[in-house]
């Protein structure tokens, strides 16, 4: 099992280590840390980060793209305001701008040498976020998702195995066995696998409240994944219990008129509560790890210090006996 890092060359990220590849070393082998998955691939530059640390990537991710994809224009234009807006989100106009920088992003992937791509199979519109009243089914976004993956990995000169992300939105969220099933087997790409992220399933069932339930669903929902279980090749590992602040929102925004430009601001926060990236402290999460037996086990904190990361990860890997 390989102990992953998330980093993205983002300036904040990059700040924390002085934009120095020598500091960001450092800190993987003070945190007894493998490797790195990478964010921001059209930004790397190697003096930053050391390539010979990167183990995977994050490709780009649009939280909103079927009303686009789908050509659908009264639904582009209940997320953006003009022609203008929809180029600055993706590019162009041409829903073909997303597979292009798909493609982009892989062949930048294979430079890098990495062994694997994570891919989000999610979407969901900015002010449905807030109330949960969602515009789209799972399977209309994964039958969309097979659609895209398919025409981006068609006639592509790659061998890179490309992991597929669960969200809580609308999408593959790992909770329908049979979904997870359809979609997998609808992928043509050869290389292909599952990254469960473990925040993301927790933030699937607003019930729960506590660590000890939230590793007992995780772990029920995993087995009812039966042999497609076998498809997880990596975790995000991370805890969420935001159950009672998104049951809040949800009441809130049923009694409520969104203003798109209020949602708009106030999206990242509100993101950030309901994705909470905590480690875990009971010992229990090491049942689903030993279940799953991933190749990559991948530390995904959000943190506001590179201190606090590091007590994050001392915590996580104190409960994991690494």
């Amino acid at each position: 099992m390989i102990k992953v890092i998330n980093l993205s060359t983002y300036q904040y990220d990059m700040d924390r280590y002085n934009n120095n590849y020598k500091n960001v070393n450092k800190f993987l082998e003070g945190n007894n840390l493998n490797a790195i998955e990478l964010f921001g691939l059209q930004l790397y530059r190697e003096e930053l980060i050391p390539k010979d640390k990167i183990k995977g990537v994050h490709l780009m991710h649009y939280p909103v793209w079927l009303d686009f994809w789908n050509e659908d224009e009264d639904g582009i234009f209940e997320e953006f305001n003009s022609k203008e807006d929809i180029i600055n989100y993706y590019g162009k106009l041409d829903k073909k701008v997303m597979v292009d920088k798909y493609r982009e992003e892989i062949k930048i992937a294979e430079k890098l040498n990495a062994e694997y791509a994570v891919f989000h199979v999610s979407n969901v519109r900015t002010k449905h976020c807030f109330n949960y009243e969602f515009t789209y089914t799972d399977k209309e976004v994964v039958d969309a998702t097979i659609e895209i993956v398919n025409e981006i990995f068609r006639g592509l000169n790659t061998n890179i195995t490309i992991l597929f992300e669960n969200l809580w939105w609308p999408g593959l969220k790992m909770t329908d066995p049979e979904l997870v099933r359809y979609f997998i087997e609808n992928i043509e790409y050869e290389h292909k696998g599952l990254m469960l992220d473990t925040g993301h399933l927790l933030n699937t069932n607003l019930d729960i409240n506590t660590e000890e339930e939230g590793i007992d669903y995780l772990i029920e929902t995993v087995k009812n994944l039966g042999d497609m279980k076998d498809y997880i090749k990596g975790i995000h590992l991370s805890k969420s219990l935001s159950g009672k602040y998104v049951k809040n929102q949800i009441e809130k925004y049923k009694k409520i008129e969104i203003d798109s430009n209020k949602a708009n601001n106030e999206i990242i926060y509100h993101i950030l509560k309901i994705d909470e990236h905590k480690p875990f402290t009971s010992n229990k999460i090491n049942n689903l790890i030993e279940m799953i037996n991933p190749k990559y086990l991948v530390y995904e904190f959000i943190t506001t210090s590179l201190e606090e990361l590091s007590n994050f990860i001392k915590i996580q890997d104190k409960v994991l006996g690494l």
